[in-house]
């Protein structure tokens, strides 16, 4: 008797499991099955499928992007617009993985739960999609970029809106290049670096390592050295790349001192600048909008004393993505809370019925304290007035920033960084700029900052 009441609670029990396993998997197909829709390996929307009566993708101000007529797809009537504007709109393909045409493809192309992309044209519920970018912005980014591969990002760190995510090399969506698998030239081209590349950031770390000891080194403010241009830790050189003579805190940052900096990592240690970092995003990816990032690295676990040295100037095996750089920068605009950024705005269907998305302004965590954060933006103003000069950057803005010259592992030319943001109210964008063996941040990233800000400053209105 026993043995049938326990064999028929367990088929009970497993009959229920089975249900409540059937009603689950239901459930969750039924609310992510457009997404689901939307993966490169789902046939059904991958190529150009779906995107025949797709619906029309905007930037803020309006401007089409990209459109289908008469079954086909057509992009920005500009070329430049539309090379610079690629790897956030896409192509008719799902090769780039970060771009709103192939995450939101389910979206506007009217993909339907039961029906798929069967449905009549005239009852098909493709949508219109509208971003946060500027075209005019990015196209600014795209031609200060020139032939160097590299990117540019842009956010407004009040409101999270990215104004400009550009990435070369490019190619035409609307001719795609025939030899793009093997010619040199688009080596590359479907990754948009803004997001999904990493990089040694050089000394534009200089800001995490300062977040650092001003949060751990009482009095670190009051610190002096005499530089000579060089200094050996753990039996090997740190080298600056000329003296910079006897400099206190504030002045090291502006004339980017690597041996000072070095031995600050060198004081702290491990354990101090490994927390600081990943406050800072690292170790960590940036998600938005169902795109995630390249993951930001610091890892120092196995480092020497000169191994730790070089990673408080951002050498070492530190990697950066210029989206995280410019929340960074944007952390110490915003009092040492970044703004999370966001490039969908919404979608409008056929009937005119308007979906918004992002209607909140959504904060990360804290990257450093209040105190911290604005004792940086007084030293990243500093810097642009003492180092670079406030006429680098266009003249109605107040810019702060701070440069990064990171060599790099083939012995090529160095890469060029610059990082920051306005402090004008009614212009508060962060942004960090990478140019791929660029050489000079000073030299060649913080021209091309000042040309997409010049940009910026024109749709702004200031």
């Amino acid at each position: 008797m026993k043995k049938t009441q326990t064999r028929s609670l367990m088929v009970l029990l497993m009959t229920f499991a089975f249900f409540a396993g059937l009603i689950y998997h239901t459930v969750n197909l039924w609310t992510h099955s457009v997404e689901w829709a939307s993966v490169p390996e789902n046939a059904h929307l991958s190529d150009s499928n779906g995107l025949e009566k797709a619906g029309i993708i905007y930037d803020r101000n309006g401007v089409i992007l990209a459109q289908s007529i008469d079954g086909k797809r057509i992009y920005n009537e500009d070329e430049v617009t539309r090379k610079a504007c690629l790897h956030i709109v896409g192509d008719d393909s799902t090769n780039i993985a970060t771009a709103v045409q192939t995450i939101y493809r389910s979206d506007i192309s009217g993909y339907d739960f039961v029906f798929g992309l069967g449905l009549p044209n005239t009852i098909k519920q493709g949508k219109n999609m509208t971003l946060t970018i500027d075209s005019q912005v990015q196209k600014a980014a795209y031609e200060a970029l020139g032939s160097y591969k590299g990117a540019v990002f842009v956010y407004n760190y009040k409101t999270g809106e990215i104004i400009c995510t550009a990435s070369t090399p490019a190619y035409d969506p609307q001719n795609v290049p025939e030899d793009i698998e093997t010619n040199d030239q688009y080596e590359g081209a479907y990754i948009n670096r803004s997001l999904s590349a990493a990089y040694p950031p050089g000394s534009t770390f200089k800001i995490v390592t300062s977040a650092a000891a001003l949060s751990t080194i009482k009095d670190v403010e009051n610190r002096t050295y005499d530089c000579d241009g060089h200094k050996k830790i753990g039996g090997k050189e740190i080298n600056c790349f000329e003296p910079n003579g006897f400099v206190n805190f504030k002045d090291a940052l502006a004339r980017s001192c690597n041996v000072y900096f070095a031995q600050l990592a060198l004081d702290m240690g491990k354990e101090t600048m490994t927390n600081q970092a990943q406050k800072m995003g690292f170790n960590s990816y940036v998600t938005f909008d169902n795109i995630q990032s390249a993951k930001s690295i610091y890892d120092v676990s196995k480092a020497n004393a000169n191994d730790l040295a070089w990673s408080g100037v951002g050498q070492y095996t530190v990697l950066e993505t210029p989206v995280n750089m410019a929340m960074i920068s944007a952390a110490v605009a915003n009092g040492g809370v970044p703004v999370k950024p966001y490039v969908v705005t919404g979608f409008t269907d056929r009937f005119g019925n308007t979906e918004s998305r992002n209607t909140k302004v959504k904060t990360g965590s804290a990257m450093m304290s209040k105190e911290v954060a604005d004792k940086l933006y007084d030293m990243m103003d500093y810097t642009v007035q003492t180092n670079y000069g406030k006429s680098s950057f266009p003249e109605s803005l107040d810019v702060c920033a701070k440069t990064g010259t990171a060599e790099v592992a083939d012995d090529g030319e160095s890469h060029a960084w610059v990082t920051g943001f306005c402090k004008n109210q009614d212009c508060p964008l962060a942004f960090a700029v990478i140019i791929e063996h660029g050489n000079s941040g000073y030299g060649k990233a913080i021209p091309a900052a000042s040309a997409v800000l010049s940009a910026a400053v024109e749709q702004y209105g200031i």
